[in-house]
C-alpha cells in the first residue's frame, strides 16, 4: 500500500511524528510517497528533507513579534493577504496526489492535505495531533485564548475532514470519536541512559528568549546550563550558559544525560523529558494558546511545571514516571495501520 504525508512545519514535533511513522511504515511494506510540507523563511529542518521527498508550497504562519509572542491581528491578516498563494498550494496538493495514487494520507496536523479529504473520497486519511484532545471534555480548560480556541476547533476539523483522529497525549483516555496514543517521538529517543551530568538541558522554540536566559544564568552562575534553539543573531553569555544551533542528534545525547529540562510549550520536547524522566519546566511562547494549553496540561497530570517567564528556581525536583503509556504507541499504531 502506498501512502503519502502531509505535515505542519510550526516547529519540530509533527515533523518528527511524521520520521517515526515513516519507519514503522517502511518495516511493514508500505510505499511511502512524498510529504506535502508548508515553507519556512528560515528553511525546514535538514533531518526532515534528509529522509522525505517533500512537496513545498506557500502555507499558513503564524506572525512573531520580537518578544517571540504570538500578534494574532498580524497573523490574521497576513494570512487572508495570502489566500490566493493558498489556493494555488492546494492545486498543487492536489494534482500531486492524484499523480501518486496513494491508498492511505497521513496527516499531522496540516490544514491544506486536510482539506483534500473532500476531493479524494476513496483514499483512507489518518490525522494526529495532540490538539484534537484539546476541545474534548476531559481535557483540562484554561481561561482566555478565545480567538485562537476558535481557530483551533475550525482548524481541528479542517485537517481531519473524513479522517480518524489520533490525540497524541501525556496520559491514556477514552473517547468515542478520538483514539488516544501516547507521543510518537523518534526511534533514539527510547533508548535511555544510565549516566546523569551535571547541566540543565534547554530547548527554546524562538531565539527571541534568549535574553530571559541569559539574564537568568547570569543570576545562577551555579546552575549549568545547555540550550539549543536555532540560531540567526548573535548574543554573549555566561560562563555557565553554551548555546548550540539546533541539531536533532546532539539533542538526543544531551536530554539522556540532562538532570532537568526547560523548553517552550510545545508537545514534542515535554514528552521526551517525561519520558526519561526528567524534571521539565514549561515556558509558552506569550500568546500562543498550544502552548499554554500543553503547560497547563502537563502541570495538571504532575508532569510539569508552569510559568509565564523562565526562573531556574522553579524546575522541579522530579519527574512522574509514565512508561506504561509511553511504550504503547506501537500498539496504537497497530490497530490504525
Amino acid at each position: 500500500m502506498k501512502v503519502l504525508f502531509g505535515v505542519q512545519s510550526e516547529g519540530n514535533g509533527h515533523m518528527v511524528q511524521a520520521l517515526c511513522i515513516k519507519d514503522y511504515l517502511k518495516i511493514r511494506n508500505y510505499e511511502i510517497g512524498p510529504a506535502f510540507v508548508a515553507k519556512k523563511k528560515k528553511g525546514l529542518a535538514s533531518f526532515f528533507t534528509d529522509e522525505f521527498e517533500t512537496v513545498e508550497y506557500e502555507g499558513f504562519d503564524f506572525v512573531f513579534g520580537d518578544s517571540g509572542k504570538v500578534v494574532i491581528w498580524k497573523t490574521i491578516l497576513k494570512n487572508i493577504y495570502e489566500l490566493p498563494k493558498f489556493v494555488y498550494s492546494f492545486y498543487k496538493i492536489y494534482k500531486t496526489i492524484k499523480q501518486q495514487k496513494p491508498d492511505i494520507i497521513v496527516n499531522f496536523y496540516e490544514p491544506l492535505v486536510g482539506l483534500s479529504a473532500l476531493l479524494f473520497p476513496k483514499i483512507k486519511y489518518i490525522s494526529f495531533g495532540h490538539q484534537y484532545a484539546m476541545t474534548l471534555d476531559m481535557y483540562p480548560k484554561i481561561e482566555g485564548f478565545y480567538i485562537q480556541k476558535m481557530f483551533l476547533t475550525l482548524i481541528n476539523y479542517i485537517t481531519s475532514i473524513r479522517a480518524q483522529k489520533v490525540a497524541l497525549s501525556y496520559y491514556e483516555f477514552n473517547d468515542d470519536k478520538v483514539i488516544a496514543c501516547p507521543p510518537i517521538l523518534r526511534k533514539e529517543t527510547y533508548i535511555k541512559s544510565e549516566d546523569k551530568q551535571d547541566f540543565v538541558l534547554v530547548y527554546l522554540m524562538n531565539e527571541d528568549m534568549l535574553p530571559d536566559l541569559i539574564d537568568e544564568a547570569i543570576r545562577n552562575p551555579d546552575i549549568k546550563l545547555e540550550c539549543f534553539t536555532k540560531l540567526t543573531k548573535e548574543f554573549i553569555y555566561p560562563r555557565n550558559l553554551i548555546v548550540y544551533n539546533l541539531n536533532g542528534k546532539l539533542f538526543q545525547e544531551k536530554m539522556k544525560v540532562c538532570k532537568a529540562v526547560i523548553c517552550s510549550g510545545g508537545f514534542e520536547t515535554s514528552s521526551e523529558a517525561i519520558l526519561h524522566n526528567k524534571p521539565v519546566l514549561m515556558i509558552p511562547l506569550p500568546n500562543h494558546f498550544e502552548q499554554y494549553a500543553n503547560c497547563n496540561d502537563a502541570e495538571t497530570h504532575g508532569f510539569g511545571a508552569f510559568s509565564k517567564k523562565l526562573y531556574l528556581s522553579l524546575i522541579p525536583k522530579n519527574q512522574v514516571n509514565n512508561d506504561t503509556w509511553f511504550n504503547k504507541y506501537k500498539d496504537v499504531l497497530d490497530n490504525l495501520f
